[in-house]
C-alpha cells in the first residue's frame, strides 16, 4: 500500500514543480498521515525528493463555540429569555446552562439592569447585534480575517475557540528524482559479487556516526539499590552524611564512648572481630576519656556508673566496628568541641561487622542504616 502512496506522489511530482502534502491527501482521497509515511519511504531513498516541513495555524470551533453558532450567544439567550415586564434574576439563572455567563456579558455590553432592591432584570435597549455569533459562523466558514485576532483570543479563552497547529511538507522533485521505486540494497552479498550485479545495484549509503547495539552491561545490586533510595530520602529530609569509611575502630569510641560496661558479653571474642596488627589504639582525647571512665567506674550526668574499675587497656583494643554508631560518637564529639553549638542532622549508611555463625541468613558483614538529630528541646511527639 505504501508503495503505492509512493508510486502516485512521483506521478503527480512529474507533472508539477511543488505540492504541500495536504493538497495531496485531498488530491488522492488519502490519509495524511499515510501520505507523511510514503514520504519519509521516499526520502530514504535518497535525493528522489525534497520535502520542506510547513507548519501552519488555523482555527475550529469548540462544541460549544459550535452550539452558540446555532442558536446565539450566551449573553443573546439571556437577553432573549426576558420578558417585557422583567424576569427576577434567580429565576433568568435558572432558565438554561450558561445563564450566568450570559448574565455576566449581557450586563457588561449594556443590555440589561437589574434592579438590586427587587432583584428584576429588564432590557434596557431594543436591538442589539449578538456578535460573538456572527463572528463565529464567520470562522466556521474559513473567513478568519474578519474576526480581529484580539477577539479570536477572546474567544479562545471564553473556549469557544481553539487553535489548531498543522504540520505539513512541501514536496519537489530531488536531484535523483526518478519514477521507479527500488529500495536500495543495504548490504553486499557473495552472489553479487559474483553474478557481477552489484555494478547495477544501488546501495544505502552507510552511517559511519550511527551508535551500534549497546552490549550487555551490569547492573546495580540490590543492595546498592536500597542504599542510594534510603540516602537520597535523609538528603531530601536535610541531613548530612557522616563519614563512615573506618571499617577498624577501638573499643573506646566503639564500646565505652556509648556507655557499655567493659564487662559485657557483646565485647566478648565470640561476638566481635579483634585486630591483631595493629592491636591497639593510643590516641585518645585526655579530657573526654576521663569523664568517660569516670560516668562508667562513679557515675554523672543522673546516672550511677556501673560502680567498676575501667581498664584503660580494654578501651585500647582495636576491632572491627560492631556498628555505625561508633561514628556517630566520634561526629557528636566533634561537635560539642566547636566554639558554638549548631543543631545537626547526620545520617549514615554502611557496612559493620560481627562474628557471627555463617548460615542461610547470617553473613559476617551486614549494613546498618542510622540517623542521629542534636538539637535544644528535641522530643519524640
Amino acid at each position: 500500500m505504501a508503495n503505492d502512496i509512493s508510486e502516485k506522489i512521483l506521478n503527480y511530482l512529474e507533472h508539477k514543480d511543488s505540492v504541500d502534502t495536504l493538497e495531496l491527501s485531498k488530491y488522492l482521497n488519502e490519509e495524511h498521515q499515510k501520505i507523511i509515511g510514503a514520504v519519509k519511504s521516499l526520502q530514504s531513498l535518497g535525493n528522489v525528493i525534497d520535502a520542506e516541513a510547513i507548519s501552519s495555524k488555523s482555527w475550529d470551533l469548540t462544541e460549544e463555540g459550535k452550539e452558540i453558532s446555532q442558536n446565539g450567544s450566551h449573553e443573546f439567550l439571556v437577553y432573549k429569555n426576558i420578558p417585557e415586564g422583567g424576569i427576577l434574576q434567580v429565576d433568568l439563572l435558572k432558565s438554561f446552562a450558561n445563564a450566568k455567563v450570559g448574565f455576566s456579558k449581557a450586563m457588561s455590553k449594556g443590555w440589561i439592569s437589574l434592579d438590586k432592591t427587587t432583584g428584576k432584570v429588564t432590557k434596557t435597549t431594543d436591538n442589539i447585534c449578538d456578535d460573538v455569533q456572527e463572528h463565529l459562523n464567520c470562522i466556521a466558514k474559513n473567513e478568519h480575517a474578519k474576526v480581529p485576532d484580539n477577539i479570536r483570543q477572546e474567544y479562545k479563552k471564553r473556549k469557544l475557540l481553539q487553535e489548531i497547529l498543522t504540520k505539513s511538507f512541501k514536496l519537489s522533485k530531488g536531484k535523483d528524482f526518478t519514477l521507479s521505486v527500488s529500495k536500495p540494497e543495504t548490504d553486499l552479498t557473495p552472489e553479487m559479487i559474483a553474478s557481477g550485479s552489484w555494478k547495477t545495484k544501488i546501495f544505502k549509503p552507510y552511517n559511519f556516526n550511527a551508535l551500534g547495539v549497546l552490549p550487555n552491561s551490569g547492573h546495580l545490586h540490590p543492595l546498592l539499590k536500597v542504599r542510594t533510595e534510603f540516602r537520597q530520602i535523609f538528603l531530601e529530609m536535610g541531613f548530612s552524611e557522616m563519614p563512615t569509611n573506618n571499617f577498624i575502630e577501638s573499643s573506646f569510641w566503639n564500646f565505652d564512648a556509648l556507655f557499655q560496661p567493659q564487662q559485657h558479653p557483646a565485647r566478648d571474642a565470640h561476638d566481635t572481630f579483634f585486630l591483631l596488627d595493629p592491636k591497639e589504639s593510643t590516641k585518645f582525647p585526655t579530657e573526654y576519656l576521663e569523664k568517660v571512665k569516670n560516668v562508667h567506674s562513679k557515675g554523672g550526668y543522673g546516672s550511677q556508673g556501673y560502680k567498676y574499675d575501667w581498664s584503660l587497656n580494654e578501651a585500647q583494643k582495636n576491632l572491627l566496628r560492631t556498628h555505625t554508631t561508633a561514628v556517630s560518637a566520634r561526629m557528636l564529639y566533634k561537635l560539642v568541641e566547636g566554639k558554638e553549638f549548631k543543631p545537626i542532622k547526620y545520617f549514615s549508611i554502611d557496612r559493620v561487622f560481627r562474628n557471627e555463625t555463617l548460615d542461610a541468613t547470617h553473613l559476617a558483614e551486614f549494613h546498618q542504616v542510622e540517623g542521629v538529630i542534636a538539637d535544644y528541646d528535641l522530643t519524640l511527639g
